[in-house]
């Protein structure tokens, strides 16, 4: 571990994620559905993301909002450069990218043209728990004073009490790979194969904790570049609602709401049971941390305003009316059944169904949904609500205004990350410009995709072709249906084109609704 990283795991590169939570539609739109004001994006804005990574989220944003100008600020060079280079290549020039410490930030460590004007919007995603309490106090020092008035901060983090359980578990993994230096992926792969001996032999933290076993078990699964991030921390620690929310305090901020919907909900979020004991609660900050209780939870995503400003309902109402949506899966994958903390959440079909097939069709307005023939008998509240779910769920989202210079940009990247993809397995994530946010696709889609982009016509046979090559040069094969795998190219462009034919007549609407193709 470097000593400039001061406890932080930085020899190893994040992954290449991009996260809805962090995009200004969404978090304006939740902020309205909870009746807060939002700051103003659909005009010129300042965007800054804390801890920005390789910068794959704010390339996106930076496409999707030509308006905008957004601001990175990673002290990993690895993570500055390729953010820099990604920019460059699809001639982002509302983009900076700075390998800046958060202690230079608060310090004043940014060029003139980034510092002085202050932000409408402040994010990071994880960062918050990951780091010492020092830059945990540099991050609000740096909220305070480039924060504009009204202006919105988005902070995700390991949360109490979920976590509680799996504390000594980090502080092993930890304590493990100082006792043996090396690269921090193999760090880690070591220190996961010595605690599994541990759990197999029967140790007494295992039987009194049983989450932590099946923990072990979800973690071996995942990207190890996430994975050491997450635990090779000196200074992780998860942390309490009512200590972030003092801490914000110190720049003004008021917590508005979680960027998860279905946790603003107590009664999709809530035992029945605890619902009386939480409304007995008058104080905001305990409350929520005893909601937190009530839920367990292990990772929060808080909302917070610099001069927190509640709408009336009426105009809270008429902002969410004249929002647009549209689906972001295939009609034949959305559902009527959601997902919430309490377990599926099924719609009534009168309600669902037409609202799914007005989004398939089109991009509506909230107004226009529920102005529809067979809303008649439900109230704006429960419209207004499923759609809400059906966002959560990731089905739907709302629009951005698809400005035809946002169009091109987002073109520009798309193209520049769909070569990566032909080389690189570890992007995922391409720019939809008219919802503003990246889109993830699998491994197969991907490749589909990079193909479309680089101008192979739609088309099955040279598509699978197309695949089968780039499938080649990464060194994958494919399955056959009994599960065995197929490495002769001849054999897997067959299969390839069976797969597309599967999937590319649900997958094409959606992707071209989108504005990615």
């Amino acid at each position: 571990m470097s000593a400039w990283s001061d406890g932080y795991n930085a020899d190893i590169a994040y992954t290449h994620g991009a996260y809805r939570e962090l995009t200004p539609g969404y978090l304006s739109y939740v902020c309205l559905l909870n009746g807060i004001r939002p700051p103003r994006t659909d005009r010129p804005f300042r965007y800054c993301e804390l801890g920005c990574g390789q910068g794959m989220t704010l390339n996106i944003l930076a496409a999707t909002h030509p308006h905008g100008r957004f601001t990175g600020i990673d002290f990993n060079p690895l993570h500055v450069a390729g953010a820099r280079r990604l920019a460059e290549e699809a001639g982002l020039s509302n983009v900076a990218f700075h390998e800046r410490s958060f202690q230079e930030v608060a310090a004043g460590a940014l060029p003139a043209e980034e510092d002085g004007q202050g932000f409408d919007v402040i994010v990071l995603h994880g960062v918050y728990s990951w780091v010492s309490p020092e830059n945990r106090r540099a991050v609000v020092d740096i909220l305070e004073k480039t924060l504009k008035p009204g202006g919105l901060v988005f902070v995700s983090y390991n949360a109490m009490p979920g976590w509680a359980p799996l504390i000594p578990l980090q502080k092993l993994m930890l304590a493990h790979a100082a006792a043996n230096p090396a690269r921090s992926d193999r760090q880690l792969d070591a220190a996961l194969g010595f605690i599994g001996r541990l759990s197999e032999g029967g140790a007494g933290y295992f039987a009194a904790n049983p989450t932590a076993g099946q923990h072990l078990e979800t973690i071996a699964k995942q990207d190890r570049h996430y994975l050491t991030h997450e635990y090779l921390n000196a200074h992780w620690e998860p942390l309490g609602h009512a200590q972030v929310a003092q801490d914000m305090a110190r720049a003004k901020l008021g917590y508005a709401c979680s960027a998860n919907i279905p946790h603003n909900i107590d009664e999709l979020s809530v035992r029945p049971e605890l619902r009386p004991l939480l409304a007995e609660i008058a104080d905001p900050t305990l409350a929520e941390t005893v909601r937190d209780f009530a839920m367990n939870q292990v990772f929060r995503r808080d909302i917070f305003i610099r001069g927190l400003d509640r709408l009336p309902a009426a105009e809270a109402a008429a902002e969410l009316r004249r929002l647009r949506f549209t689906l972001t899966v295939p009609r034949e994958s959305a559902g009527l059944a959601v997902p919430v903390p309490l377990g599926e959440l099924r719609h009534d079909p009168g309600l669902g169904l037409p609202i799914l097939d007005a989004l398939a069709t089109g991009t509506p307005s909230l107004g226009e949904i529920a102005a529809l023939p067979e809303m008649a008998r439900h109230d704006f509240g429960t419209i207004s609500r499923f759609v809400a779910l059906l966002i959560s769920a990731n089905q739907v989202h709302p629009l951005v205004d698809p400005a035809e210079e946002g169009r091109q940009a987002a073109g520009r990247l798309n193209r520049a990350i769909s070569r990566r993809m032909l080389v690189d397995e570890s992007l995922f994530f391409l720019a939809a410009p008219t919802i503003g946010l990246g889109i993830g696709a699998d491994s197969l889609e991907r490749l589909v995709l990079a193909g479309l982009l680089a101008g192979q016509p739609v088309d099955i046979q040279p598509l699978s072709g197309f695949v089968t090559d780039a499938l080649q040069t990464l060194g994958r094969t494919v399955f056959a249906e009994d599960g065995s795998a197929i490495s002769d190219p001849n054999a897997m462009a067959p299969r390839i084109a069976a797969r597309l034919a599967e999937f590319l007549p649900q997958k094409l609407p959606v992707w071209r609704r989108l504005g990615i193709l």
